[in-house]
């Protein structure tokens, strides 16, 4: 602290200029680990988003087509990270005699404010969607308009 006069005779103190700086190296110091608690959080964000999606999926897959040749089935959907940012990669089998069968593989983009994957076929007009919820996903294919296939799945542990 100095001690100066002020007007009129009075004794006036302020913080000297290295309690001052002190202050200012506080706050500075502050704001440093502010931002570095936010970078974390945004990327554990990122982490955690990623991280539920990849894995075994299985449930239903059933025709919503009527007198057609499409069938219910008992699916197993491989979901891995395809690349960067929110890009993955769907491959699908079905269950024949207790043994997958591959369908083939589709890439997706996952809307982390949303929590949907979606992956779209504009040429031959087809759109899957899936909403994922924990460790259950709902999601449905529409091919020309109209809804061909609404599948349920749940993550295996």
């Amino acid at each position: 602290m100095d001690w100066l006069w002020g007007p009129k005779s009075f004794l006036i103190c302020r913080p000297s200029a290295s309690r001052a700086r002190q202050a200012q190296l506080n706050y500075h110091d502050m704001k440093i680990k502010i931002l570095l608690l936010l970078t974390f959080l945004s990327a554990l964000g990122k982490v955690s988003t990623a991280q539920p999606l990849i894995g075994v999926w299985k449930g239903t897959s059933l025709c919503q087509i009527k007198n057609s040749p499409c069938h219910d089935e008992s699916v197993v959907y491989h979901i891995s990270k395809n690349g960067s940012g929110d890009s993955y990669q769907i491959s699908a089998s079905k269950i024949i005699d207790g043994k997958e069968d591959d369908m083939g593989t589709l890439n997706f983009t996952f809307d982390p404010q949303l929590n949907i994957l979606v992956s779209v076929d504009s040429a031959n007009k087809i759109r899957w969607e899936f909403k994922v919820t924990g460790k259950e996903m709902h999601g449905t294919l529409m091919s020309k308009g109209n809804l061909s296939r609404i599948i349920d799945l749940k993550k295996e542990d």
